[in-house]
This record gives C-alpha cells, sequence and structure tokens, in this order.
C-alpha cells in the first residue's frame, strides 16, 4: 500500500522532533550542502512560539533574514535550492517597512518543508536503509556548523535557540 502524502508528512515531522533523528537527517543534508535548509526550516519552526511577543519576534524576523535570505545568502541565490523571488521579494519589502509578518515565514517553511519531503527525505531514507547499523551509529557525532562556528547537536530548537540569544543581546546594546 502506497503512503499518502499526509502520512509522509507526519512521519518526516515526527522524525525531525527527535533530536537523534534529526541529526541524522542534519547530516545528510550537509553531505548534499543543503544543511541552510533544514537549520531555516527548524528556525521558522521556533519564531511560531513568539506570537506574544513581538520585540523578540521582529528580532528573530530579522536575523533568520540576514542569515539566509538576504542577497548571495543560500536561500536566495542557492543553485541546488532557493525560495521562489515572489516569496523573497515580499519577505524584503516587509522588512524594509519593518512589518514583521509571521505569515510570510511560515509560507517560505512550508516550500521548504515541501521540497525536503519530495527531493531529500525520500533518498535520505533509502540511504539509510542501505547503511550498516555500525556506520549509522558513527553518524551520530556532533557537527560542525560554519554559521555557528562551534560543535553542535542539531535538534528541533537549537536554530532557532542561536537566533532568540542573539536577538536578546542585540536589545540589551
Amino acid at each position: 500500500m502506497p503512503i499518502l502524502n499526509s502520512d509522509l508528512r507526519k512521519e518526516f515531522l515526527t522524525y525531525l522532533n527527535q533530536p537523534e533523528s534529526c541529526e541524522l537527517f542534519y547530516m545528510y543534508m550537509k553531505s548534499e550542502q543543503l544543511e541552510y535548509v533544514l537549520e531555516f526550516y527548524l528556525a521558522c519552526d521556533g519564531l511560531k512560539n513568539l506570537i506574544n511577543d513581538k520585540k523578540t519576534q521582529s528580532s528573530i524576523i530579522t536575523l533568520i533574514y540576514k542569515y539566509y535570505l538576504s542577497n548571495r545568502k543560500s536561500l536566495s541565490s542557492s543553485k541546488i535550492f532557493s525560495l521562489p523571488d515572489y516569496l523573497l521579494s515580499s519577505i524584503k519589502q516587509r522588512l524594509i517597512k519593518h512589518e514583521y509578518h509571521v505569515r510570510f515565514y511560515e509560507q517560505a517553511q512550508e516550500y521548504v518543508l515541501k521540497y525536503m519531503l519530495q527531493m531529500c527525505y525520500p533518498k535520505f531514507f533509502i540511504e539509510q536503509q542501505n547503511l550498516p547499523q555500525t556506520k549509522r551509529q558513527a553518524l551520530t557525532i556532533s557537527t560542525f556548523s560554519p554559521m555557528y562556528k562551534r560543535c553542535i547537536f542539531t535538534r528541533k530548537k537549537d536554530v532557532f535557540e542561536k537566533f532568540k540569544q542573539q536577538s536578546n543581546s542585540s536589545i540589551n546594546i
């Protein structure tokens, strides 16, 4: 029986909510030079939790834009994967006007999720099935992410928490 899109979506989101499996998927995305796609998805996911904190929300939105969407950044100019121009333009116009709408980031996150579901997760899943168990365990070592310039375990909230810390430090300055 074929897996329905909604079932695959639920399976994938459940997979991302587990720290160890999220780390494995991050390592796969990194090997495909697509780690920025997953980092962006996780940052947008954390942004949803700030509905009542507009000040922090606006700072996080600005940081997400700076790290992933501004000119010559990964999600705006990558030849492998980038967001559509209409969405990038809408986000940029709102930022220029200091209008911090989460809605556009939710649309971008959904676009990224569909890409990962269609292009990345199936290939990753097949690759995982073909790996011997010992190699899978060896891949759970912490990874280096150039964005943070340090060793990290990529968990669901790690990317977002980093933005939140940077946001708090920029507010305090």
